[in-house]
């Protein structure tokens, strides 16, 4: 525990309860101090934390940019707190005023989905802490820590929550109330209250870069209907809408979001319970500037109804995400396919704040464990995650089981929390466990996430043991292939190759961190590969329920072979018209798995491909994110009713194959990019006539470019120092035209 202070709460209104719909109006607390003038600041530090989100204010100004801070992990465990530099913020002489605003946020407001979807989880009540510590340049310490002396008040944030939206009434505002010079004396002082879970909870630093605002974007108007704007983003984003409006005391501006229009009204049958409307009163004195604090809203359109006479002067569109950098780059001569890329990419955008959701939209928003690890790969191309899944890796373990299961969501909200324990360890999803510290080893090449992360895959392989001792998986409560088309791969099949490939897995992760149980965990799926042969292949060709997912997947996981893949594939791509009818497990392994094995052709069709089923369908038919469903949308159809997110990422998990076959970028697999072997497969259909790409690596830029030829194609990459390159052109040959320090040219044929 890097600080220790008093916890601090305020009644700004009657006691709310779980199935109340709205919360209470945000606490703002102030605190003003003065400091030594006789002595110079050597570093000042600001650390708060809360059962809720905060934004602070110091001398009147934001502390930091970030959002909905501290984020959420399971608070009944650990609790995320937060360390900001203030060294350069303080006045040395006078005084010094700390301002805090706090909304519902994970904790106090509405979480969990359709399964139950309830508010006060965690808590009914939000509360804060916070300390400012002084370090003087005579070694001389000053520490202000929150307590009874600290003002509190209710004002314009007359309710928050993530789901529900924001509602701001400017007639309730307290001004500067950060400023040091502020008028406090009508406020009240605020309550310490005996924290609600156990003092001696662990406080966690925030080590995951803070969700801010990334891009602003200016809506077009689309059309105005008496009172009613509708303005179109051009681009479905998390994020909110800001406002610059202007009238009479008591005017409103009311802001609803949705993903579609329909028959050109906003559609927000999808978002379910989730309300995403926020609501602006006005206090009438001049332009008001109105923005939510402690809510996202995930949208491409957005409806203002203005009352009381209102005027919009300015809106615009703020998206919001975690502040990862930007590793990778990729495009292609094919726009559609660009467009792909950048879909998947804005997917990520949209569902990394503080953790990696399944969609922004509706009442939802969790960190469902198989659409992370299914989508892992792919993100840390695109961004520097490093931090990221380390975070989200510990939210798993926190939510393991005592008997070894990791459950479908991470965190588990205390609300409705059977629908995410309740299942038969889900194939898939338990493996995330996995999955996701192999991928991140790869990447970045820290063994520790690999330590840390072993002996929950060693609990769960112990569950399995005990639940599956002959070997085979049931399917009873599973997901399988979830999302498919067509014929559903049978749960138990996919749930048994899950078992071995979790075998492989722990095996692989023993060896890295030289655990003696390496050759048990080997022994192991040698003995599932061989059961899953004899239950599921009783011919000894084909697998049982005959799907493109479990033929890559088994395939992909070592249970079958190169011949016995490619002979079924052929079969099953020909009996389906060519098309693909994966779901979001056997997605990520299609492409790979047909360029493995000879057939590249086809996967540069179905990539490039614009009819349905596939990625550029949903392109030519407005996508600017990755649908939940391939049908989420049809022409025939419509929009699909029921469960449909026009904001998942999980069919996104391409990305990984545009990087490593696309371009051909493969790291050795010794953990992270000293070693690099480019093997790039391309495009002998001339669908794709030339690629390019980048993936700043630690050690710096990695680039490739590629086009084609009359008779072949030339490939050319640069690396940085340091790196060790190796070229693997499979069946084509290869000559090498030109070399300039770390810049390689080849023509291919």
């Amino acid at each position: 525990m890097l600080f220790d202070s008093k916890w601090i709460t305020y009644k700004t209104g009657e006691y709310r309860s779980a199935d109340d719909k709205y919360g209470n109006p945000s606490p703002y607390f102030r605190k003003i101090f003065s400091l030594r003038g006789d002595v110079g600041i050597v570093k000042a530090t600001l650390f708060a934390s809360a059962l809720g989100v905060f934004k602070l204010y110091l001398n009147g100004e934001a502390v930091s940019g970030d959002y909905l801070s501290p984020g959420w992990v399971d608070y009944r465990k650990k609790l995320p707190f937060m360390r900001y530099d203030i060294t350069d913020r303080l006045r040395s002489h006078g005084v010094n005023a700390l301002g805090a605003v706090l909304g519902d946020g994970w904790a106090v407001g509405h979480l969990g989905s359709t399964y139950a979807f309830k508010r006060c989880g965690y808590s009914d009540r939000i509360e804060f802490t916070a300390l400012v510590r002084i370090e003087y340049s005579d070694g001389d310490l000053l520490e202000i820590p929150t307590d009874s002396s600290w003002r509190a008040s209710s004002g314009a944030i007359r309710r928050s929550d993530i789901y529900m939206g924001e509602y701001i009434d400017a007639r309730y505002s307290l001004g500067d109330f950060s400023s040091p010079d502020y008028d406090d004396s009508n406020w009240d002082f605020a309550e310490e209250t005996v924290f609600k879970f156990s003092r001696n909870l662990f406080l966690d630093e925030v080590k995951v870069p803070p969700i801010v605002t990334k891009h602003i974007f200016s809506p077009r108007l689309v059309s105005k209907k008496g009172n009613v704007y509708l303005y179109d983003v051009g681009q479905n984003i998390a994020g909110v809408l800001s406002l610059t409006l202007r009238g009479g005391s008591g005017a409103s501006a009311v802001v609803r979001h949705g993903e579609l229009l329909d028959c050109g009204e906003l559609y927000v049958k999808n978002l379910r319970k989730a309300e995403a409307t926020d609501t602006f009163v006005l206090s009438g004195e001049g332009e008001e500037h109105f923005r939510p604090l402690f809510t996202y809203h995930g949208f491409r359109y957005a409806e203002i109804t203005l009352t009381g006479g209102a005027e919009i002067v300015s809106v615009s569109a703020e998206a919001m995400y975690s502040d990862l950098s930007s590793t990778g780059e990729f495009s292609t001569s094919d726009e559609v396919v660009n467009r792909i890329y950048l879909n998947a990419l804005w997917g990520q955008r949209d569902n990394f704040l503080g953790l990696p959701t399944d969609c922004p939209q509706r009442d939802e928003r969790l960190g469902w464990t198989a659409d992370a690890q299914i989508f892992a790969p792919s993100a840390m191309w695109n961004m520097d995650c490093k931090a990221f899944y380390e975070k989200y890796l510990a939210d798993i373990r926190d939510a393991q089981l005592g008997n070894g299961v990791i459950p479908a969501v991470a965190p588990v909200p205390p609300v409705g929390i059977y629908a995410y324990t309740g299942r038969d360890a889900a194939a898939g999803w338990c493996e995330a466990i996995a999955e996701i510290p192999c991928a991140h080893f790869r990447m970045y090449g820290d063994k520790k996430i690999i330590r840390d992360s072993l002996p929950s895959v060693k609990r769960l392989l112990e569950y399995y043991a005990v639940e599956s001792p002959d070997g085979v998986r049931g399917g009873k409560g599973a997901y399988g292939d979830w999302l498919s088309l067509g014929t559903p791969s049978d749960v138990s099949a996919v749930s048994t190759l899950y078992y071995a490939r979790l075998a492989s897995l722990a095996e692989r992760m023993c060896e890295l961190v030289g655990d003696s149980e390496a050759e048990e965990y080997r022994a192991l799926f040698e003995r599932l590969r061989r059961v899953f042969r004899k239950r599921f292949m009783p011919d000894g060709e084909r697998i049982l329920s005959d799907t493109q997912s479990l033929y890559v997947m088994a395939y992909k996981f070592g249970v079958i072979d190169a011949a016995e893949a490619k002979k079924n594939l052929v079969r099953k791509f020909d009996e389906d018209g060519g098309k693909l009818t994966t779901g979001f497990l056997g997605i990520k392994f299609l492409l790979p798995a047909l360029c493995d094995l000879g057939m590249s052709a086809l996967a540069y069709s179905i990539l490039t491909s614009r009819e349905f089923p596939g990625w550029g369908y949903s392109v030519v038919n407005g996508a600017t994110t990755i649908w939940e469903h391939w049908d989420s949308y049809t022409v025939e159809g419509g929009i699909r009713e029921g469960m449909n997110s026009f904001n998942h990422y999980s069919f996104g998990s391409c990305v990984e194959w545009m990087y490593e076959y696309c371009l051909g970028i493969r790291p050795s697999g010794d953990g992270g990019f000293g070693r690099v072997t480019f093997a790039p497969v391309f495009d002998v259909t001339g669908k794709i006539r030339s690629a390019r790409g980048h993936y700043d690596s630690e050690l710096g830029r990695i680039s490739v470019e590629w086009k084609a030829l009359e008779d072949g194609f030339e490939y050319t990459v640069s690396v940085p120092e340091g790196v060790e390159c190796a070229f693997d052109f499979g069946d084509m040959t290869a000559s090498e035209t030109a070399r300039t320090g770390n810049t390689y040219r080849f023509v291919v044929r």
